[in-house]
């Protein structure tokens, strides 16, 4: 049974949170944030976890709720990563928060002054725009410096910044802009680990404060549920809630997506297919970006997939099937690897000896699109 009364729908907003008052169950991973923001001994913070489990809100609203000054650069804004695009994306974004006073000659940029810093521009910054980010993040160093406090550079989907080898300059505030504290969040578990754990990459060894988020337990799905829809004015009888949360499991993303179609008037029914209509779409386009990259072993890939998404399966489980369905012996080495790599891109994970897809959403789109 579902009863209109009244609401404002912002837990179901379907888009990241800024404000407290609008997440549900992150008051832990909060807190910490801005303790952290603000302990000297902290320089970096990760913020890691499945997709569409509530990064990018609890980043948004602990840096709102921390006071200091930031930028904030999601990776996501750019289909195509490269290193001079991000460069002047950040120098652009820099140059519009500390609205610096700029003194130009034939449209050539020689310093800045802003926040009572007057920041002298090199030869690369001077004609290349792209590199004045250096120039201002030393600049507000100093000022954070004077006036006893914190910057931070938050970077959303930071995995991203290893395509373009950003993290040697990170590794370079991270050493010596003591000032500046650096925020990163991935969904691609294993490789924003390997970003951070590899021997090879610039950040490695530097210490970090790690903040993990999660699926939600069946009885908290239930309870976000209930919470948005009241906040609508809505109530919907318990068994529906708990049909919907298996069938979209803990994922916070689907079910904000599903109360959000509910409330603008879909029916139960309806907004499900809505929410497997437009995810299988989006994480479809997702994991066909990581296939992309698969080469000749593509198919595999899919093949691996598709077994896990008919349920969990056994390493040896998994192995069999997949000689069936390709009529080929394939080395332990190899499905090892694939397993793997679906796991460091954070598609699948495994559980009590199983592989799994925890996201009921992709299951559909391997199981209907490939």
């Amino acid at each position: 049974m579902l009863t209109k009364l009244v609401g404002s729908n912002m837990i179901f907003e379907p888009k990241p949170k800024e404000r407290r008052g609008d997440l549900f169950n992150f008051e832990e991973e909060v807190e910490r944030i801005i303790r952290e923001l603000h302990d000297p001994l902290t320089r970096l913070i990760v913020i890691k976890g499945p997709r569409r489990t509530g990064k990018s809100s609890i980043l948004r609203v602990g840096l709102n709720e921390s006071k200091l000054s930031y930028v904030l650069i999601d990776m996501r804004e750019f289909e195509d990563v490269d290193r001079r695009s991000f460069s002047y994306e950040l120098s652009e974004v820099l140059g519009e928060i500390i609205k610096c006073k700029r003194e130009t000659i034939l449209g050539r940029v020689k310093a800045v002054s802003f926040l009572g810093i007057r920041v002298e521009l090199g030869r690369e910054e001077t004609t290349d725009p792209a590199f004045r980010y250096k120039a201002f993040l030393r600049g507000i160093n100093r000022w954070a410096e004077k006036k006893n406090t914190y910057f931070v550079l938050a970077i959303d989907e930071a995995q991203e910044v290893a395509k373009i080898n950003f993290d040697r300059y990170l590794a370079f505030v991270y050493d010596t802009l003591k000032r500046i504290k650096i925020v990163l969040t991935g969904s691609q578990i294993g490789v924003i680990t390997n970003l951070l754990d590899n021997p090879k990459r610039p950040l490695f060894g530097r210490a970090r404060i790690d903040i993990n988020t999660r699926y939600l337990s069946e009885r908290e799905a239930i309870e976000f549920l209930r919470a948005g829809f009241r906040e609508n004015g809505l109530e919907i009888d318990e068994n529906i809630l708990r049909y919907v949360v298996k069938k979209l499991n803990g994922n916070a993303g689907w079910l904000t997506l599903f109360g959000w179609f509910v409330v603008k008037g879909q029916s139960v029914d309806e907004a499900l297919d809505k929410v497997l209509e437009l995810g299988a779409n989006l994480v479809y386009e997702e994991f066909q970006k990581f296939l992309d990259t698969r080469g000749v072993g593509k198919r595999r890939y899919i093949e691996v997939a598709k077994i896990l998404a008919e349920g969990p399966k056994r390493w040896k489980e998994v192995k069999t099937l997949l000689e069936l369905r390709l009529k080929r012996r394939i080395p332990n080495n190899q499905l090892s690897k694939y397993l793997n790599e679906l796991r460091k891109y954070g598609f699948i994970m495994k559980q009590e000896n199983k592989y799994l897809i925890p996201d009921p959403i992709l299951r559909y789109a391997v199981l209907t699109k490939f």
